[in-house]
């Protein structure tokens, strides 16, 4: 048997519907020289018999004696890994013919870059297209500090990095938690190009069965980001880290305009911060570029419950007069179009 060059791991607990698919399209890759660890983590349907109708040397199966989780399987996954180089895969997505060749190549060309991901196309569990994220690439440092915009079965990654930070370490959003870590003292980069669908279905953990224990997970990393860019005692409400999360209901409903523009303000003192804050990701224009995106977004969504006038006195208390100037056109031509848009048309 040929000397592995990296080790695909995947994780693997009662996923017998999507698993042979998932299974195939690593088989299938055009890079060829890996070996392709699954753990099943104490399945009870069919999904060992189907790992184990596979004749592929490459395979190397382990069966946990119990359902330990996923981070605990994770770890287990990384210390039988033979190869330095180690990417992800989950039993229910797709990775494209091209992907481990892909990033193979783009690891070895960036010995410095701990770990790299790439852009996926998400679907439903028929396979129907369901969407296509567009963020870009370089705005992906910044946003990190708030939302995990990295998919994690698109990640290949080093293993010693991984020890080094310590592993997989929450019982929840370990990947949130984990690729945290490794960007505060590695690079990382996010290819631009899709290389893996990533289906969403009812047994999806973050979306579905431990929805609000991810999210709670999730509130808890985000304040912890942000006091390492602002400070240990740092506290924001919690309305605040779910607008900056894009959940926007909490602060909408609190009818607050003077909480409004604190949001916002609060997050150019953030930025600030991020930007003063040393790290080997930190691109200075990328970050300005990106904090004005979100920023922007922020404020679009939030003015949409506003009537006119309301929405020209919240742009005036947070906008520079040229800025102002760019918005209140872009408000108004927006309601000119809304208007005609409903004026009835001549025959």
């Amino acid at each position: 048997m040929m000397l592995p060059k990296l080790t695909v791991l995947m994780p693997v607990y009662n996923a017998g519907k999507f698993l042979a698919e998932a299974i195939d399209s690593i088989l299938q890759q055009t890079f060829r020289e890996f070996e392709f660890i699954i753990i099943d983590d104490g399945s009870n349907d069919n999904s060992v018999a189907i790992i184990q109708s596979y004749d592929d040397s490459r395979i190397r199966l382990y069966l946990n004696e119990a359902n330990i989780g996923i981070s605990a399987t994770l770890n287990k996954g990384i210390g039988l890994a033979k190869t330095s180089l180690i990417a992800r895969m989950d039993a229910d997505d797709i990775s494209y013919l091209n992907r481990l060749q892909v990033q193979y190549t783009y690891m070895l060309a960036n010995p410095d870059c701990a770990l790299v991901s790439s852009m996926v196309k998400v679907i439903g569990e028929d396979g129907h297209f369901i969407r296509q994220d567009k963020m870009r690439s370089e705005h992906v440092y910044y946003n990190l500090t708030f939302i995990c915009w990295l998919y994690h079965p698109t990640v290949m990654y080093r293993k010693e990095a991984v020890q080094e930070v310590g592993l997989y370490t929450a019982a929840y959003s370990e990947d949130f938690e984990l690729f945290w870590q490794l960007t505060r003292q590695y690079r990382f980069y996010n290819l631009p190009e899709v290389l893996l669908d990533y289906r969403v279905t009812d047994q999806s953990l973050h979306q579905v069965l431990k929805k609000e224990e991810y999210e709670s997970a999730q509130q808890q990393q985000v304040l912890r980001n942000l006091r390492y860019y602002v400070g240990d005692h740092y506290t924001i409400p919690s309305s605040f880290i779910q607008c900056y999360r894009h959940n926007f209901a909490p602060l909408i409903a609190e009818q607050d305009l003077g909480q409004w523009l604190s949001c916002i303000r609060e997050l150019d003192y953030i930025t600030q911060c991020i930007l003063k804050t040393q790290n080997p990701n930190l691109e200075v224009e990328s970050v300005k570029l990106a904090a004005r995106y979100k920023r922007e977004f922020i404020i679009r969504v939030l003015i949409q419950h506003l009537p006119l006038h309301s929405q020209v006195w919240f742009r005036m208390r947070i906008e520079p007069v040229r800025s102002l100037v760019r918005s209140i056109k872009s408000v108004l031509k927006s309601k000119l179009r809304y208007r005609n848009a409903l004026l009835p048309t001549k025959n």
